[in-house]
């Protein structure tokens, strides 16, 4: 059993070190949700976390930078930030690997609620293709169901 939890914590800890660089707070103190840097100055995140047209966005490297809403699909609960990612890396986006999953398999949710720190938690995914009720009552689908915790403030970011 050793050997299960010691691999486990070393995917973990791999995950955090690869995905984490170019994972952002959004908001100020609490928070508001989270991001992921998926091009340079363009950060992703869920629609719902958004309050009007700007967000503070706290970088990986500490600083606090003021962006604006790009682009917004409420149908789906997504938004692109327009801000400086300063040197955060972009996360490399594969279609190919969302089709390829099933119940079962492995998957790490990562945030940094308002930019108090990196959070990895882990789950399996146990059903895919799934449908729920988003904000104001809107059904979104094609959602990945898991089992990895997601504290308060993970709304946007990634799952991996």
């Amino acid at each position: 059993m050793t050997g299960l939890l010691d691999e486990l914590q070393a995917t973990v800890a791999a995950v955090s070190e690869r995905v984490g660089p170019a994972v952002v707070g959004l908001g100020r103190g609490w928070g508001r949700g989270s991001g992921v840097v998926i091009a340079e100055g363009r950060v992703l995140t869920n629609a719902h976390v958004l309050r009007g047209d700007e967000v503070a966005v706290r970088r990986p490297d500490g600083e606090v930078a003021l962006g604006r809403v790009a682009g917004l699909d409420d149908a789906l609960d997504v938004a692109v930030i327009a801000v400086d990612t300063a040197d955060a890396p972009a996360v490399v986006w594969e279609p190919a690997a969302i089709e390829e999953l099933s119940a079962g398999q492995a998957v790490f949710a990562l945030a940094d609620p308002g930019g108090r720190g990196l959070r990895t938690t882990f789950g399996l995914v146990t059903a895919t293709g799934r449908s729920f009720r988003g904000p104001r009552g809107r059904r979104i689908g094609g959602s990945i169901e898991h089992t990895a915790p997601l504290p308060r403030g993970s709304s946007g970011g990634p799952l991996v």
